[in-house]
């Protein structure tokens, strides 16, 4: 499992150094691709496998919607190989996709990880804190 939050920022060559523990589960070789809510998500091998086996249960040509899904994820992704100082290189369409320019935070979620800009993570942290007595079910208290 993925899990914790890092900052780090991009170097001038838009090469990132990912935490050790997350590049010890995702694996030499990592599959990237454009992540829910504007942010990068970053599989291993094996759940890059598991995530486009999902895919392949919507058909292609069941509708518009899901060949746009189909296209859009499968369009954006590259293999990205950790070099020895443990980065790697984010392509321009996925930066440009995430606004990704300096500053950024690498978050586990479970089975992927994901990159986010600083600005816009601290934005979504805070209002999915409002939000977590909803989330959980929780409700207001009176």
């Amino acid at each position: 499992m993925l899990m914790g939050t890092f900052e780090h920022r991009l170097d001038t060559k838009a090469r990132l150094v990912l935490p050790a523990k997350f590049r010890e589960r995702l694996g030499d070789v990592i599959v990237a691709a454009i992540g829910m809510e504007n942010c990068v998500s970053l599989y291993s091998q094996e759940e890059w496998g598991n995530f486009t086996s999902w895919l392949k249960t919507t058909s292609f040509l069941d509708s518009e919607r899901t060949r746009k899904l189909h296209r859009l994820i499968l369009s954006s992704a590259h293999d990205l190989s950790i070099d020895g100082a443990g980065r790697i290189l984010l392509p321009g369409v996925l930066r440009e996709y995430a606004a990704l320019e300096q500053d950024v935070v690498v978050n586990g979620v479970n089975d992927h990880a994901e990159i986010w800009d600083r600005a816009k993570w601290a934005k979504y942290w805070s209002t999915g804190l409002e939000m977590l007595p909803e989330l959980t079910g929780g409700g207001a208290e009176s």
